[in-house]
């Protein structure tokens, strides 16, 4: 990396992705002479980057050239220099590298402790452990609690209260208690008109729509 063009050596995260150069070519027409604007790979084993500009047919001139790159990490990019080549002089030149810059990823799982190993039961203490299905208790509790809502209620109750309140919902005694009063209810509503006449603007429309319907599957025939 060249520390001259980019001040360090290299960043982690900066990838290079243009270049953009500008120098003034100084030489007589007609005269052989190119100018190229390049990079070396930080190995050495070549150029990363390499654009050239011939200027035999022209009498000079100042140029600005911007030459866009693949994403390469900064670390790639070695020695840069402006190679002339023929009869001519390269004056006040001036290259800028266009970058980005991605924060590095940050892995959560190398900052979290490593993991401690608790052995509670070995091969030997299972094989003996006696053999207990906590479904089946379970069921058990469930059934002697319906059975005997009052009791299950009270024993509850010494232990919390919101369970005491949860499982006093399953008495249903309270609500046999409840005698309502019956008796015969008799109808309020006396229609007077017994007789309903027929709708003969209704009958039409049917008996239009009627028609209709038949001269159109008629019409398909």
């Amino acid at each position: 990396m060249s520390g001259t063009l980019f001040g360090v050596d290299s960043v982690e995260g900066v990838d290079i992705n243009g270049v953009l150069y500008r120098y003034t070519a100084v030489k007589q027409q007609g005269d052989p002479f190119t100018v190229s604007v390049q990079n070396e790979t930080a190995n050495g084993s070549g150029y990363i980057f390499r654009s050239t500009d011939d200027w035999t047919r022209g009498s000079g001139g100042t140029i600005q050239k911007y030459v866009p790159v693949p994403y390469s990490p900064l670390g790639n990019w070695g020695t840069g220099s402006i190679e002339q080549v023929g009869v001519g002089e390269v004056i006040e030149p001036q290259v800028v590298y266009s970058y980005r810059y991605k924060e590095p990823e940050i892995n959560p799982l190398d900052f979290l402790p490593e993991p401690t190993v608790v052995e509670i039961y070995t091969d030997e203490s299972l094989s003996e452990a006696p053999e207990y299905d906590f479904y089946d208790k379970a069921r058990e509790d469930t059934v002697e609690r319906l059975k005997e809502p009052e009791k299950a209620s009270e024993d509850v109750s010494e232990h919390d209260p919101v369970m005491y309140a949860l499982t006093s919902m399953t008495n249903m005694n309270q609500y046999y208690r409840i005698t309502m009063n019956g008796g015969t209810y008799n109808d309020t509503i006396v229609l007077v008109d017994t007789n309903l006449p027929d709708n003969r603007r209704a009958l039409r429309n049917s008996q239009a729509q009627q028609k209709l319907h038949k001269e159109l599957v008629d019409s398909q025939y």
